[in-house]
């Protein structure tokens, strides 16, 4: 089946005047802001900031373009052919970028990025603006702001990307579109609700591409319910990273031919001239994962949510590396220094590191025999 790849090659020569920008189009600038892009494009915000088709040639010119182009152990590494390929086509070639922001603070634990992207359309005198974030990288400050967001009410990555729409939004003139990936999806839906009704009025469409949830109360704020109707959300047929934590109730699911959470990549996706691949719903493997882990988080005191998280990390940081990329390259190496920092962890943090992982398989269990799913989901009696 065709991919976002394809898409170019069939729509590419189609600029955004005679077919307006769509999902797809949408998805494609997502992962194209996973590359780094430093340097290239303009970290102030510009009036007429630097096409695609210009960032590509200095792209591609650039003696470090192969650390440029590497988006690591998790980032499809077609990235950097799809963007290539997007900027010397028509569609997306004249498409202008500024306001790049890439921040990793390791103190505050937060993995920012973000880039905003001008569409020019003939006749129109104020080209309209789609910000779009980041999702989480190849880095492991990265994940851990991610698992973060299971006990903290926000992250800073959050706090980021409001400031940044805010900006964004001070400096261009037209209506906005927001999008995001994983993480970023989460942060395109927590930036636009909580903007307020001047930047919210110009809202045109928040695009989250399997993007984790929020509370429960989230999605019954009067901010929220306020822009509702503007939000697209996602989710490919077997959703894991999509479907942590709460979520509404409206959204699309996506064809996509990869297997388990591997589906979160969205070359995976299949597309149409004009829109994703439809599918009823997302699978009942998907629901059982998601309710399970949802369950077991909800059921796990905060406290002891965080005992769990920072126990973890502090293992994985025990090796040094900054990257999964780094952490995955000298695997035994890294297992050993592991095993060796687990050890070291207080009787008390391991106890609650053990009652955590024993409630899961608990509760995993309960789920299989009280759904009846076990054939199902690939479960032997």
């Amino acid at each position: 089946m065709a991919n976002i790849i394809d898409y170019i090659d069939w729509r590419g020569d189609i600029d955004f005047t005679a077919s307006p920008f769509n999902e797809i189009d949408a998805v494609i600038l997502c992962q194209i802001t996973y590359l780094n892009f430093e340097g290239l494009i303009p970290a102030e915000f510009c009036k007429k900031g630097v096409t695609l088709r210009q960032i590509a040639q200095s792209f591609s010119a650039a003696p470090d373009v192969e650390d440029r182009s590497d988006t690591g152990a998790l980032i499809n590494r077609e990235t950097f052919d799809l963007f290539i390929k997007a900027a010397n086509s028509n569609r997306f070639g004249r498409i202008e970028a500024s306001g790049f922001v890439n921040k990793i603070d390791l103190e505050k634990e937060e993995q920012f990025a973000a880039a905003t992207f001008r569409i020019r359309k003939a006749g129109k005198k104020n080209p309209s603006v789609c910000i779009v974030y980041r999702g989480t990288d190849d880095t492991i400050v990265g994940w851990k702001e991610d698992f973060n967001l299971g006990y903290k009410e926000t992250v800073p990555a959050q706090k980021d990307a409001l400031e940044y729409l805010e900006k964004a939004a001070s400096f261009f003139a037209g209506r906005i579109s927001i999008a995001g990936h994983s993480k970023g999806g989460n942060l395109a839906i927590y930036a636009a609700v909580n903007a307020g009704k001047k930047i919210q009025n110009r809202l045109f469409t928040v695009y989250n591409n399997d993007g984790p949830g929020f509370s429960e109360g989230f999605f019954r704020t009067e901010e929220y319910l306020g822009i509702r109707e503007k939000i697209r959300s996602y989710f490919p047929q077997l959703s894991i990273i999509g479907m942590l934590f709460c979520h509404d109730s409206v959204y699309t699911t996506v064809e996509s031919d990869n297997e388990g959470l591997y589906q979160h990549d969205p070359f995976s996706w299949h597309t149409q001239a004009l829109n994703f691949v439809r599918k009823e719903d997302t699978t009942e493997q998907s629901k059982f994962i998601a309710s399970t882990v949802n369950q077991w988080i909800q059921e796990i005191p905060t406290e002891e949510r965080e005992v769990f998280i920072e126990a973890i990390f502090s293992v994985l940081n025990s090796t040094k590396a900054r990257t999964n990329s780094e952490l995955s390259s000298n695997i035994f190496s890294s297992a050993k220094t592991m095993f060796k920092s687990y050890s070291r962890l207080s009787p008390q943090t391991r106890n609650t590191v053990g009652k955590v992982l024993q409630l899961l398989f608990k509760v995993s269990v309960s789920n299989i025999e009280s759904s009846g799913l076990s054939a199902a989901l690939g479960f032997k009696d």
